[in-house]
Order: structure tokens, then sequence, then C-alpha cells
């Protein structure tokens, strides 16, 4: 029986060559498809939010009897106060509830950018502490805003090629 004999230089040199040689192709196939180009473009978005105020009550020896609000956004808008007259239950947690509401009134008013208005309280409303209370709250119109986003998508090399093929 022959044993085989042993490779030689030769064929050493060959396989060599040929494991470099696939090596080399297989990283430039990687590198043409791999998204590795960073490409930058602007998007324009919408958001809509409302606009900013600022609110507080003001009365008579702590007699609330007006409600300022001031328009803090650069636009004017319709804003609406709805307040609320309470009766307050002495007795509660012994009975009843801790307070029931007795009133509401609502009132709008057209607020220009950096303006103050007042919204007053109903003339029959005497909100005497502790026996009644009294809250308030603001809803302000809102706005749409446009900003501008930078995104960064990245892009293989063959992507590229193939885009800048297509737009010829």
């Amino acid at each position: 029986m022959t044993q085989p004999s042993p490779p030689s230089g030769n064929d050493l040199k060959k396989h060599k060559n040929l494991v470099i040689v696939s090596l080399a192709i297989i990283v430039a196939i990687l590198i043409l498809v791999s998204p590795i180009v960073p490409i930058q473009y602007t998007v324009t978005k919408t958001r809509t939010r409302n606009l900013r105020y600022s609110s507080g009550v003001y009365g008579i020896y702590n007699i609330p009897k007006i409600v300022n609000v001031t328009n803090q956004d650069s636009i004017g808008g319709s804003f609406s106060v709805t307040m609320n007259e309470w009766l307050n239950n002495p007795a509660y947690p012994l009975s009843g509830p801790e307070r029931t509401l007795e009133s509401t009134s609502s009132q709008s008013l057209y607020i220009n950018a950096g303006a103050t208005r007042t919204f007053n309280l109903p003339d029959d409303w005497i909100i005497l502490s502790p026996i009644y209370s009294f809250t308030y709250s603001v809803s302000a119109p809102s706005k749409q805003e446009t900003y501008n986003v930078t995104e960064t998508e990245y892009k293989s090399i063959l992507n590229l090629i193939v885009e800048s093929l297509r737009k010829q």
C-alpha cells in the first residue's frame, strides 16, 4: 500500500491564494451591501399644542371676584374659563359629601398675544370661606406648529449606486 504523499509547496500556495481571494471577495461584498454611508436629510413635521398662558384669582378681602388670564404665546386666541361655586359641608366626614356643586359659569374671550383679560365671577356669587369655595379651569386654544427635524439614514454603497442609476 502506498501512502499519499504530503502536499507540495506549490499545492499549499494555490490553496492559500484561493483562501485569500475568497476572503477578499467576501469582504468586498460585505462593504457593498452593508449600510455604512450616513445620509442626512431634513423632514418638516407638524404638532398641535395649546397656547401658553398664566392665570390667577383676585378679589377683595380674600373674596374672589375675578380670574385674570394672560396669553403668553405669540398668537392670539379664544380662551374659556369655567368657574365652579361649591357649598362646603362643615359636617364632613361625619355626614354627606365634602362639598356640593352649587353653580357653574363659563365665559370665553379672545386674548391677543401678550395681553391679559379679566373674567368676572357672576354677581350673585359671594364666596365666603369656609361655607363656600371656588374653583376654576382655563381652556386654551390650540395651534399647529411646523418644525424641522434632521434625520440620518444609513445606506449601502450598492444602494447608492442603484439609486444614482435610476435617476439617470
